[in-house]
């Protein structure tokens, strides 16, 4: 589903809640996937959309993560190209792609680890920031999130480069429940977005360990009558 606004779903999931890493608690490394979800909204009106991300390695060993989102007037597109060393994901490159009704909107930031910095060649905002190893990009943390919630632990944080500024990310573990989605029915560990104490916004996600922890289902509630809803209807190894 899709708000029509520059706001949209689509972005929210792309950019911020939507993570996809199949790990098992006792393994280091990634495992290629492509999976597909639905997605809809529940507002003043009701447009539908999907999305399809996927995780391929490269020939140098490096990883690729991208979200595909698409509905009637809006696209998203997403990627994330990064190295997994000693249980260390490190951010190499950057892109963000969104057309809402024509309106267009790009950006590529490149991570120097050698001299610990990140430029964004966006070009009416362009930025540059010092950062600390273990800086994340708007999807690469979301791979850590996931890793670490398959070996057992419950509160997570992430610093992140987001428009010149590290932000703080914040996640918990909210609970256990049976999920029905598109691609079946499974016993799933709930994870819920810290946000501020009076933010409208509440943000849920829900991984399936017999998946090795892919999100099944992801719901955020903006408002009292206008929330999104995701899906998994399909999941493949590559």
């Amino acid at each position: 589903m899709f708000r029509i606004s520059l706001r949209t779903p689509l972005i929210l999931l792309a950019s911020l809640f939507f993570l996809t890493t199949p790990l098992h608690a006792d393994v280091s490394v990634f495992k290629p996937f492509t999976a597909s979800y639905e997605l809809d909204w529940d507002g003043p009106i009701s447009v539908s959309g999907d999305t399809i991300r996927q995780l391929k390695k490269s020939s140098d060993d490096s990883w690729t993560f991208e979200s595909k989102a698409n509905s009637m007037f809006a696209s998203i597109f997403e990627k994330s190209h990064f190295q997994w060393n000693n249980k260390a994901l490190s951010p190499i490159h950057y892109t963000f792609k969104r057309s809402v009704f024509g309106k267009k909107r790009n950006a590529e930031i490149s991570f120097d680890w050698e001299n610990n910095r990140v430029t964004n060649e966006v070009d009416d905002k362009p930025w540059q920031m010092d950062v600390t190893p273990g800086v994340q990009d708007k999807i690469s943390y979301q791979m850590l999130l996931q890793q670490e919630l398959a070996k057992g632990e419950t509160s997570f944080t992430y610093q992140v480069a987001d428009g010149g500024i590290l932000k703080e990310y914040k996640f918990q573990v909210d609970g256990q429940e049976v999920i029905e989605a598109p691609i079946g029915v499974y016993e799933t560990i709930r994870v819920k977005r810290v946000r501020e104490e009076n933010s409208p916004r509440q943000t849920y996600i829900w991984f399936a360990p017999e998946l090795n922890y892919q999100i099944i289902k992801l719901k955020q509630i903006e408002k009292k009558d206008k929330a999104y809803t995701l899906l998994l209807k399909e999941l493949n190894s590559n």
